[in-house]
């Protein structure tokens, strides 16, 4: 039956209800969370403290894109029950079955006196490391033997918190028993929302948890060098904890060798907020030192061996600082060539992303004394795939021009660019710059691929 009238007023009615009732929370102290068929169908909300934990296939979309769906079936059940177990082994119950996500949630054990048995960080931390040891040691093993040579990598997030538990959905039709419940219980909060977030940002064999979560870790679970202080960048905002990669029970020694799938690719994209906190700190340092030196020149003038101490220990800094500037450019610009021939990476990571990311490539390009053509020319191709992705096709058109008068050798040509050249009656600009390369003998031995870039453009435009 079609969405009728009398459909719309009964839930007009209830959506109402919903939302004009005051939420009642009421704090309440497990060792489990409640059940959905617990919770009331009501605006009341059970306020808890949890570890959230999320563990997430790393590169899911490609591996079901070059998969049939009968082994996709077995790698999501593989996958599922592995998940499962380490987290009700280690007194977890898991929720929000997601496709290639599932949520682990953690309550403190106490004894019938309050008094701490083992806490909820504990419990999720050490899930974390069953779910690593499970998929290198037998998920992986598995799948390589029985699902045409098929690898998972995952990466599982953790977080610490307050959160809100309550029911969301619709029950069945009255006097309809054909009709089934369809609810569900979601997660209200912070803890929940870093945890989801620091999953996403963990790469393949990572574990990302909070400051949260490492504090009120056990002395035994944070032994030296296991946990390194981290930070990574996500849509414009810095996530600060910890991360432990490969990190596996204890008995893995017993197990043979691990089989461990190609990481993912977000191990330096989501650092450079650090690298450019790092720059910028040293380059207050150094301006502060420079202000210092300037003070002691104009009043102790008498003390020219000292100033010369101070100069000595300042070209120091600025060397320091000029090598981790260059670095820094050159992280930036392996980024670039890592990351365009990915479209779907490129498409994922938004268009606030890349031009944050380039404007940063300009700004110490111009530092290390580069001017604005010269760091084109050095990442044409590049910034041309990924402004193209983005549909800024000024830009990609601006590069593709400076690809054609600067190197050497070839020109990438890009349909869509060539398309909004014509539209804007700028093609010339390409053509020109293509013409007075060959007609001064400039790209040396290759005129034959600068000759069919003039053709590629004639064929797009349509002369």
């Amino acid at each position: 039956m079609p969405f009728t009238m009398d459909d719309f007023k009964k839930l007009d009615s209830r959506l109402n209800t919903i939302t004009s009732q005051k939420v009642e929370e009421f704090e309440i102290s497990l060792d489990t969370p409640p059940t959905l068929e617990e919770l009331p169908d009501s605006n009341k909300a059970y306020s808890l403290y949890a570890s959230i934990l999320f563990i997430d296939i790393r590169k899911s979309t490609q591996l079901v894109e070059e998969s049939q769906a009968r082994s996709m079936v077995k790698v999501y059940r593989a996958f599922m029950r592995m998940a499962v177990s380490c987290v009700r082994s280690n007194g977890g119950v898991t929720r929000q079955f997601l496709g290639d996500r599932i949520m682990g949630v953690f309550l403190d054990s106490k004894d019938d006196n309050g008094n701490l048995i083992e806490s909820s960080t504990d419990k999720a931390v050490r899930s974390a490391q069953a779910m690593q040891t499970s998929i290198d040691f037998a998920l992986n093993k598995h799948l390589k033997n029985n699902v045409g040579g098929k690898t998972i990598s995952c990466g599982i997030g953790i977080d610490y918190g307050k959160v809100l538990l309550t029911k969301v959905g619709m029950y069945g039709v009255e006097k309809d028993d054909s009709k089934e419940n369809e609810t569900d219980c979601v997660w209200v909060g912070n803890c929940t929302n870093r945890a989801s977030k620091y999953s996403d940002l963990a790469d393949g064999g990572e574990i990302f948890i909070s400051e949260n979560v490492y504090n009120k870790l056990s002395p035994d679970l944070k032994p030296e060098n296991v946990w390194i202080p981290a930070a990574k960048h996500k849509a414009n905002v810095l996530f600060n904890g910890y991360i432990s990669q490969n990190n596996y029970l204890e008995f893995s020694n017993e197990l043979g060798q691990p089989i461990v799938s190609t990481p993912g690719n977000n191990e330096d994209s989501f650092n450079i907020a650090v690298a450019v906190q790092q720059i910028t700190e040293a380059w207050e340092s150094i301006s502060q030192k420079e202000g210092q030196l300037k003070a002691l020149e104009a009043k102790l003038h008498e003390q020219a061996e000292q100033n010369r101490r101070m100069e000595s220990g300042i070209r120091i800094d600025k060397n320091e600082l000029s090598s981790r500037q260059e670095s820094f450019y050159a992280l930036l610009h392996s980024k670039l060539q890592q990351s365009y021939i990915n479209s779907d990476y490129i498409c994922s990571m938004g268009y606030d992303f890349w031009m944050n990311l380039i404007d940063e490539l300009y700004a110490f390009g111009k530092i290390i004394g580069k001017s604005p053509d010269e760091v084109t020319a050095q990442n044409d191709c590049y910034l041309i795939v990924i402004y193209e992705h983005l549909k800024v096709y000024d830009k990609a058109y601006e590069a593709m021009v400076t690809m054609a008068k600067t190197n050497r050798h070839w020109i990438l040509i890009r349909r869509n660019t060539i398309l909004w050249a014509k539209d804007q009656c700028v093609v010339w600009k390409l053509r020109s710059a293509i013409e007075n390369r060959l007609n001064n003998c400039a790209v040396d031995c290759n005129r034959e691929n600068f000759t069919k870039a003039l053709d590629e453009i004639k064929n797009i435009v349509g002369y």
